[in-house]
């Protein structure tokens, strides 16, 4: 090919989805039972949505301002100190983007050059490297595993600090393991921020879907790390909003400065509708997070116990997030192929952990947001396919 006519070096290298071709392989079987995507298994709530078709109806139609309208900057920053003990002045230290992905890749824009290094935990979510390579870095990754509830700790990440080390990346709970990084864990984090002088970003979006008593704490609460620290988070899994696209970023002033910039050459503003519906979840829907995450502890319970139960699974119990990342090397293949193999046996549908990065072989990911019914039905089918232990 013409070089003049060739595709960017991050198009040409970006990695397919190992999850979405799953999703792709399961049409074959009408019967499926897909506990693959990250998304959770209720409707948004109605008041949130009446509260976008208000905005709609009230021609709320028009561009606004790059950083988000005032009132959801007032609601975020309401919430952020009651909830997170995080000050954050509306006017200087936030903005609103369009989910957490838009505000991950935002805050890569504004953080990293070509040839920095940016540490994250592996397995981890795969649209990070996605990110990383699009601005021309290199991502790091610090191996977790179940020995010690897929943590990615202090001790495990200084080995891995060189001086080309731009950013690290934190993500508690955690997608794909639903590991959480208790208020000790963050504080020795903090330490190294502040030794080695890089930028941090809290990834939050599952911050409230956590379980036995467990309470998330936020990084920036912590310590003085408004110099490097950017916590980000969505609505999206909390209240059910995935498709209402609003996120946001936390940080210092000089940060957030430069992020609008940006935002403003990516896509502008966020709908006003979405965050007027936004706004309502914010303030009234507590108690729509309450029976929600009480429902999925519930599912929780029955995938880990099930689980445990059936032959070639070994499955550790999360504190947070709502997936399952079973250990699955006693089916004697990739991770790959044993997703393959469930789905032909059983016809359901999981996610290879290779999706989530190398460190994610020996490992499948189900996601336990689904409706109860479907999700003992699976455990059924994959105890008739395998046996009882």
């Amino acid at each position: 090919m013409d070089k003049s006519l060739q595709l960017s070096t991050a198009a040409q290298n970006a990695l397919p989805s190992g999850v979405r071709r799953m999703f792709e392989l399961a049409k074959k079987y009408p019967n499926a039972i897909n506990l693959t995507l990250g998304e959770p298994g209720f409707a948004t709530p109605k008041h949130i949505v009446d509260a976008g078709v208000r905005g709609l109806l009230e021609g709320k139609t028009k561009y606004t301002p790059n950083a988000g309208i005032k009132s959801l900057r007032d609601a975020i920053a309401w919430k952020l100190k009651k909830e997170n003990g995080i000050e954050c002045d509306p006017d200087e230290n936030l903005i609103v983007t369009a989910g957490a992905t838009q505000a991950l890749m935002l805050a890569m824009v504004a953080l990293v050059n070509p040839g920095d290094e940016v540490i994250l935990q592996g397995p981890n979510w795969p649209d990070y490297r996605g990110q990383i390579d699009m601005v021309n870095a290199k991502a790091v990754y610090v191996k977790v595993d179940e020995k010690n509830g897929f943590k990615m700790t202090a001790d495990k990440i200084e080995p891995y600090i060189t001086d080309r080390t731009k950013l690290i990346i934190i993500n508690s709970p955690s997608n794909p393991t639903g590991g959480v990084l208790d208020e000790d864990d963050l504080r020795e984090i903090a330490k190294l921020v502040k030794k080695y002088k890089v930028f941090v970003i809290s990834d939050e979006p599952y911050e409230k879907l956590v379980y036995d008593g467990f309470y998330q704490k936020s990084l920036a609460a912590l310590d003085d790390l408004s110099e490097y620290i950017l916590t980000i988070n969505s609505l999206s899994k909390t209240f059910a909003m995935t498709g209402f696209r609003v996120g946001y970023i936390c940080a210092n002033r000089n940060i957030i400065q430069n992020l609008v910039k940006l935002h403003e050459n990516m896509i502008a503003s966020i709908p006003e509708p979405m965050q007027m519906a936004a706004i309502e979840a914010i303030y009234h829907g507590e108690n729509d997070v309450k029976e929600m995450v009480e429902y999925y502890d519930r599912n929780r319970h029955l995938i880990v116990d099930g689980l445990n139960s059936i032959k070639g699974f070994s499955c550790y119990c999360p504190k947070g997030a709502f997936y399952v990342f079973p250990n699955i090397t006693e089916f004697g293949m990739t991770s790959a192929e044993a997703a393959e193999y469930i789905l032909e046996k059983t016809h359901v549908v999981t996610s290879p952990g290779s999706a989530f990065g190398p460190d994610g072989e020996g490992y499948i990911r189900i996601c336990y947001a689904s409706r109860y019914e479907d999700i003992a039905e699976a455990l059924e089918r994959m105890r008739k396919a395998f046996g009882s232990k």
